[in-house]
């Protein structure tokens, strides 16, 4: 890649207007299940630029799955903060994408929040383990994943491209959850599970997305999160 494209590419990721992002390599080898599925998405694509905003906790005051009929409904403030957020990362992925093209380069934004097959439950690539890859933090034993800065407390978008951009620094290497177990024992639908030997969490994702689906709200696991106080 040129210098001066170099240049100009660092140049765009300090002009982001969010409050972490990372670059992560997809991979050496044709074997990573990341990169068959980035290239599936975009041929050719050896980056994903991870992009993520804070949740602020003061909306956490407010969340609960348990709401009765007639309640006024503080609990969506959270989906309504959600919304605020995702806007303005999947604002900062499409600008992000019309520089690279600038540049001469394909790029494909993926917006907080989807697309999601909901057979499957899963997205076109893992958001968490693209950002993990790009330094901005581990995946925690809710299998979220848990930044230095802000916990587990944010949302997540990203930009695949066929730029070879140079990988970030990892920001906590060999970092992971501690065994306080805060999240296991808060799960309301039992879906959080001790990890195995080998294992960063184990969670049961068809409970998770059933009892979800069934009260419209959960966020335990984010909530009482030690980690989501800043990180301390």
């Amino acid at each position: 890649m040129p210098e001066t494209d170099i240049n100009k590419l660092n140049s765009i990721l300090n002009d982001l207007d969010v409050d972490l992002s990372g670059i992560g390599s997809l991979g050496r080898t044709p074997e990573s299940p990341e990169l068959a599925k980035a290239e599936r998405l975009l041929p050719g694509a050896k980056s994903v630029i991870s992009l993520a905003m804070e949740i602020p906790p003061e909306v956490f005051r407010h969340l609960s799955f348990r709401q009765e009929v007639g309640d006024l409904a503080l609990r969506d403030l959270y989906h309504q903060t959600e919304q605020l957020i995702s806007g303005r990362l999947n604002w900062e992925a499409y600008k992000l994408v019309k520089k690279l093209h600038s540049l001469g380069y394909q790029a494909l934004a993926l917006p907080a929040g989807g697309p999601y097959d909901v057979r499957f439950l899963e997205g076109p690539i893992s958001y968490k383990h693209a950002a993990q890859a790009a330094g901005l933090g581990y995946i925690g034993r809710n299998s979220l994943l848990v930044t230095p800065q802000y916990g587990p407390r944010v949302k997540l978008a990203a930009v695949v491209t066929d730029a070879e951009l140079k990988p970030s620094i990892t920001a906590a290497p060999g970092a992971k959850c501690t065994r306080c177990g805060a999240c296991i024992k808060a799960c309301p639908a039992s879906a959080i599970k001790k990890p195995g030997q080998h294992q960063d969490y184990n969670l049961d994702v068809h409970a998770c997305n059933s009892f979800l689906a069934a009260v419209g709200l959960c966020a335990e696991c984010m909530k009482v999160c030690p980690r989501s106080k800043g990180g301390q």
